[in-house]
């Protein structure tokens, strides 16, 4: 749809409604679009310190957003939504390439899994847990973590992929914390915000953690030009 997608509740009645609460700036109000006054009282209702009678279509119970597609995005949507499965498909099998392809770099490099997967090998693909849960991942990118010990570090790596023109990005903001953003706060208002322990998970993605990506468009080919070159930077070192 561009940007952002969409969300789409038929099995819970009660989730649909604070779902499309939050999409429409907080509104209480459940009426459908170009209906007013499903309750049969719109203006009887005396919530929060608004007079009596104000117009319940324009009562907010709690913080929102402006979260509406236009019929532009709706368009696309329809039609990129037919192509998912395709999509889903290509995102498993550029990951399950770049999984095998990088295993054997397992004593310098650690691997994402999915919720509820122990473990992966090349033969028999995800372990599952003892919760008999199994997650089906469409792969947003191959997530990648420089071991501790390696004898190169993860912005070593990023900058031989970004020299051989191999898009890679961090993983979003690291430790959120250590951004410049929220020093700033700490410094001008300590109490703003509080730390609960050392986030020593956060740091260890923020420092030594990489994406590269599974988009569906990339080729065979293309992704095993990306192993080649992890493959040849990683075992140089």
């Amino acid at each position: 749809m561009g940007e952002g997608g969409a969300v789409n509740i038929v099995s819970d009645q009660k989730l649909k409604v604070v779902a499309e609460s939050f999409r429409d700036w907080g509104r209480d109000c459940w009426c459908p679009s170009g209906i007013d006054n499903t309750c049969n009282k719109r203006f009887e209702w005396q919530l929060g310190e608004l007079p009596e009678g104000y117009d319940h279509k324009y009562t907010y119970s709690h913080l929102g957003f402006n979260l509406k597609p236009l019929d532009p995005q709706a368009a696309i949507g329809r039609v990129q939504i037919r192509r998912l499965p395709d999509y889903i498909k290509a995102r498993k099998r550029n990951w399950e390439i770049l999984r095998r392809g990088l295993a054997p770099l397992e004593h310098l490099l650690e691997f994402a899994l999915p919720t509820h997967a122990t473990e992966w090998d090349t033969k028999n693909g995800f372990c599952w847990d003892e919760t008999g849960c199994l997650s089906d991942c469409s792969w947003f990118g191959f997530k990648i973590a420089v071991k501790p010990g390696a004898p190169f570090t993860r912005t070593d790596l990023a900058r031989e992929l970004d020299a051989n023109r191999i898009g890679n990005r961090m993983l979003f903001g690291g430790n959120l914390v250590r951004q410049p953003a929220f020093v700033q706060l700490r410094h001008d208002r300590p109490e703003a915000m509080r730390q609960i322990g050392d986030l020593s998970d956060s740091d260890r993605i923020m420092n030594d953690t990489l994406f590269l990506g599974t988009y569906p468009g990339l080729s065979e080919f293309m992704l095993k030009a990306v192993i080649d070159v992890i493959t040849v930077f990683c075992l140089k070192k």
